[in-house]
């Protein structure tokens, strides 16, 4: 290793900066009202399409990408700041002109290209700074992904409520995260990576994807980050739904939100390193997920108001939390059954779970908010804690798989 280089200057500052610009895709829910406002052309629909296709091309562009960020993560920086900064861009530039079309591409695949680069680059390289402690510096990566939220929204909505368009607002914030990023390219570096304690096997791509234990902690991932975006998606157009139109108001909770997704990604990040056994916080998670779902579904009928909004801030600050933990525990499991060698790699063949569900949460909420019929925040939330069911079994049989897998190793060894 460079002995000019250190894990605080080539590791968390970069990786904060990288993943701060990044993660600007979850407050697309701020824009949406603002750019339907700005032209007819936008309808609900074609901006919940730049959002699930945003989503959806950072899960494919993962899964193509893990091997650049493996080889070069100068690269895989360089990537990150040219795509996702031209996708920004080219956003503004389509709601300027009016152009459905162009903001899909802008938005949803060019930049979704930078996003999943930009997703996987932080998460190696503060891990094999970090060495001792995977755990928290997975769950530091990946929280500074949900920085954006937390900063972001305020700032954002400074730009909107200051009297300039919508896609002036669109320029301002590219040239804001592009240098972000780009300081982040300047910056990054890695370590040497260090022998692992087990042999290093090279997998190939069919012993990975179609092995049963992957299959199914793919689906416990796809159910979680479903059920997640599904709230994130459309978080701004619920509290609409609800009449609350204080734009100060819905600000404060999105930030308040955003801020629980950020602490639940270090607090259960850091919860692996005292634990042998890394999926012990899923558990916790999706469990608390069902309860916390079931019983908004069940206490919304005969709320007053008040209630009403209070119970649905208090439940996607929940749900916000564990879906915030569901990304920070990932890494550390599959590092524990891969090794450090191909995590990048690995890692983003299970990001094509956060593709599919991109395409499938966000639509959810917006297919039975876009309804407008008294019950459809109970329908949506009894769906979610259906959802989460279907994920605590999907992650019982994993365990249950990985347990046997574990027993028939030992016996062969």
């Amino acid at each position: 290793m460079n002995k000019n280089k250190n894990k605080w200057v080539n590791g968390l500052i970069p990786v904060l900066l990288m993943s701060f610009a990044t993660g600007s895709v979850y407050c697309w829910t701020l824009f949406v009202d603002r750019i339907e406002a700005h032209s007819y052309v936008f309808t609900d629909t074609i901006l919940a399409w730049c959002f699930s296709l945003a989503l959806f091309c950072l899960g494919i562009s993962a899964a193509f990408g893990g091997k650049l960020v493996e080889r070069n993560i100068k690269k895989a920086s360089f990537y990150t700041f040219v795509f996702f900064t031209l996708g920004w861009l080219l956003t503004g530039i389509g709601v300027y002109m009016e152009s459905p079309l162009l903001t899909i591409i802008g938005f949803g695949p060019i930049q979704g290209v930078g996003l999943g680069l930009g997703y996987l680059s932080p998460i190696k390289t503060l891990m094999m700074w970090f060495n001792e402690q995977k755990g928290l510096a997975a769950g530091i990566a990946i929280a500074a992904f949900g920085l954006s939220g937390v900063f972001g929204n305020p700032l954002i909505e400074v730009f909107l409520q200051s009297g300039i368009s919508v896609y002036h607002a669109f320029y301002i914030l590219t040239a804001i995260y592009g240098i972000a990023c780009f300081v982040a390219y300047i910056l990054i570096d890695r370590p040497e990576l260090k022998e692992e304690k087990v042999e290093a096997k090279t997998y190939s791509i069919g012993e990975v994807i179609f092995n049963r234990k992957f299959i199914l902690l793919w689906i416990v991932l796809f159910l979680n980050i479903a059920g997640g975006l599904a709230l994130m998606g459309n978080e701004r157009q619920i509290y609409l739904t609800l009449g609350l139109t204080n734009d100060t108001m819905i600000v404060m909770f999105t930030s308040l939100n955003a801020f629980s997704n950020l602490i639940g990604r270090v607090i259960c990040g850091a919860a692996q390193d005292r634990t042998d056994k890394k999926y012990l916080p899923y558990y916790v998670m999706t469990i608390a997920s069902i309860i916390i779902c079931g019983a908004a579904s069940f206490l919304y009928f005969g709320a007053g108001t008040t209630a009403i909004t209070a119970l649905t801030v208090a439940t996607v600050f929940g749900i916000q939390f564990f879906f915030g933990c569901g990304f920070a525990c990932l890494p550390n499991i599959l590092e524990q059954e891969y090794g450090m060698k191909q995590l990048a790699t690995i890692q983003g063949y299970m990001l094509t779970a956060w593709a599919v569900a991109g395409l499938v949460g966000n639509q959810i909420s917006t297919f039975i908010i876009d309804r407008d019929y008294p019950g459809s925040l109970n329908v949506m939330y009894a769906v979610l804690a259906g959802l989460y069911i279907i994920q605590l079994l999907a992650l019982l049989w994993w365990v249950s798989s990985r347990n046997k897998a574990n027993r028939l190793n030992t016996v062969e060894a």
